[in-house]
């Protein structure tokens, strides 16, 4: 079903938008792609230290990050069930806490560092408890959606696989240097395949 954003009269006639799922996909998708170039950018700015704009980068990759899952989620919603919608919802509740977590990055730790140091060295055990609130939901998260975006296989399963070690790579030693990276590369594989995606109405979930 067309959705019709404007009216019939002929004033907004020429001006009338369609929204329909498999326009949204792509617009998704295109998202996810954003997100991820965001996502690799990260470790350049970190290895010419700007860490600042890298936190930048997270802030707004994380935002589309948001959009971007919703799409990923929709493709594959009738193949992966109630399962994959509980894992979906609680994805997408930590993305949306570790995104207050990238704007604390951007915004409020660059003045902790100038005016307050003594609080970034010595954190408050209430500090930190939000940092854990914020940071195992989003990585477990991700983990299982990359786990069952996989084991469906609508969308590309090695993309999928990306994203379901990436929280696994973070604590292990030295590899948070790679985590960050793939986790772009796979938020780009997902993406272009939901942007490129050929539907038909009422058929958005499967190939």
């Amino acid at each position: 079903m067309h959705k019709h954003i404007c009216g019939g009269n002929k004033i907004t006639k020429g001006w009338c938008v369609q929204m329909t799922m498999p326009s949204f996909l792509r617009f998704s998708g295109l998202c996810s792609i954003i997100a991820g170039i965001l996502f690799l950018s990260m470790s350049v700015w970190s290895s010419i230290s700007l860490e600042e704009i890298g936190s930048y980068a997270d802030l707004i990759g994380m935002a589309f990050l948001l959009l971007g899952l919703v799409g990923i989620y929709l493709r594959q919603m009738n193949a992966v069930g109630v399962i994959g919608f509980l894992i979906f919802i609680f994805t997408f509740i930590g993305a949306v806490l570790w995104a207050g977590h990238s704007w604390v990055n951007a915004f409020v730790i660059p003045v902790l560092e100038e005016f307050s140091p003594q609080i970034l060295n010595n954190p408050p055990e209430q500090i930190m408890t939000g940092v854990a609130i914020s940071l195992y939901p989003f990585f477990i998260g991700i983990m299982l959606f990359g786990i069952v975006t996989a084991w469906k296989a609508i969308l590309p399963r090695w993309g999928a696989l990306l994203l379901a070690v990436v929280p696994i790579l973070d604590f292990i030693p030295y590899g948070s240097y790679v985590s960050q990276p793939l986790a772009g590369i796979g938020f780009i594989w997902l993406g272009y395949s939901l942007w490129k995606g050929s539907y038909e109405e009422g058929k958005t979930s499967s190939s």
